[in-house]
């Protein structure tokens, strides 16, 4: 009696086996983790920086009221060189007004970013008219632009419609330690290039050279 009930309990055991054998196997790839995570978590984290960028341009001592921001792909001239950092953005602010912001920015040495600005200056704008120079009231750019060379960056503000200054320089004077301001220039459209110092948090216009 004990065989025959050890006989049955081992059939009932393979007939078990044999019906998993049998019955159709799970697909793996409906099972398994989809790909897809890679790529969502990457454009997370590039969404996630333009977000901490819209928070640095609509601070409060700032307020340049930027409703969106997006990687600017064109090729720029300090492209050409190793700086700590170097982007290229285009803006839309509260009034729908589009702007174009490139910088770079090295380490604090006024005479090595001053040699990258007459650089970018020479072939940006005297590459069309060898009469242009530096403090000179000329017609550089067919829109707006703003422009500044500080002891450890270069800021170029394009746009066709008003750019404010004052809000770009406090822009920059709360996310760079210890600037010092070498050249300034804004040129509203189809008017001369204006020239400024920065002293004492204001704007004082260079006279007509």
């Amino acid at each position: 009696m004990p065989n025959r009930l050890t006989f049955i309990l081992s059939l009932l055991v393979l007939i078990s086996c044999s019906e998993n054998k049998s019955g159709k196997m799970k697909d793996l790839e409906s099972i398994r983790s989809k790909s897809t995570y890679q790529h969502k978590k990457k454009m997370t984290t590039v969404e996630r920086g333009l977000d901490t960028l819209l928070a640095v341009y609509n601070q409060d001592s700032v307020e340049l009221t930027i409703q969106s921001i997006e990687n600017d792909t064109n090729r720029f001239f300090f492209q050409e060189f190793n700086p700590l950092e170097l982007a290229q953005f285009n803006l839309i602010d509260a009034s729908n007004h589009a702007l174009n912001h490139q910088y770079v920015r090295y380490k604090p040495d006024s005479i090595y970013v001053k040699n990258h600005f007459f650089n970018w200056f020479d072939q940006t704008f005297c590459q069309r008219n060898l009469s242009i120079r530096i403090y000179k009231r000329d017609n550089l750019y067919p829109g707006n632009i703003f422009f500044v060379c500080t002891n450890q960056s270069i800021h170029v503000v394009k746009s066709e419609t008003k750019i404010d200054p004052m809000k770009w320089l406090k822009l920059i004077q709360r996310t760079e330690e210890k600037v010092e301001f070498i050249y300034i220039c804004h040129q509203k459209k189809n008017k001369p290039a204006l020239w400024y110092t920065f002293k004492q948090n204001k704007l004082i216009l260079i006279p007509a050279q």
